[in-house]
């Protein structure tokens, strides 16, 4: 099943990348010291933060993640915790994107994410 499109007046940025659109919701402009976004993963990027700290919950589908090589799959409802420094990937197991909610303490930044090659 496709998952349904956000209504944009939910989000404040849109970032599209080749496998995975992220939508940000609570940002550091917000000053609140978190953030919120959802992502729709068909597979993204191995990559680090060296300060934030996230919090995926899956929201559709199922999901493959990766924390420093070790893997794990997940179905909705699933909370997994992703400490800074850890590398990390993610992959939907099925043919659409997997939706995930993202929480990350401090808000996540784009100078604090670090794509690494596999």
């Amino acid at each position: 099943m496709a998952l349904k499109k956000l209504d944009p007046s939910l989000y404040k940025n849109k970032v599209e990348h080749p496998k995975e659109t992220v939508y940000e919701i609570i940002t550091a402009e917000n000053g609140l010291g978190w953030g919120l976004a959802i992502a729709d993963i068909e597979e993204s990027e191995l990559h680090v933060h060296k300060k934030v700290k996230e919090i995926y919950v899956v929201l559709e589908g199922a999901l493959e993640i990766t924390l420093d090589g070790h893997r794990g799959r997940f179905k909705p409802g699933t909370c997994i915790e992703i400490f800074s420094g850890v590398k990390h990937k993610a992959r939907s197991l099925r043919k659409e994107r997997a939706r995930v909610g993202v929480f990350s303490i401090p808000p996540w930044i784009s100078k604090d994410h670090f794509i690494l090659k596999t």
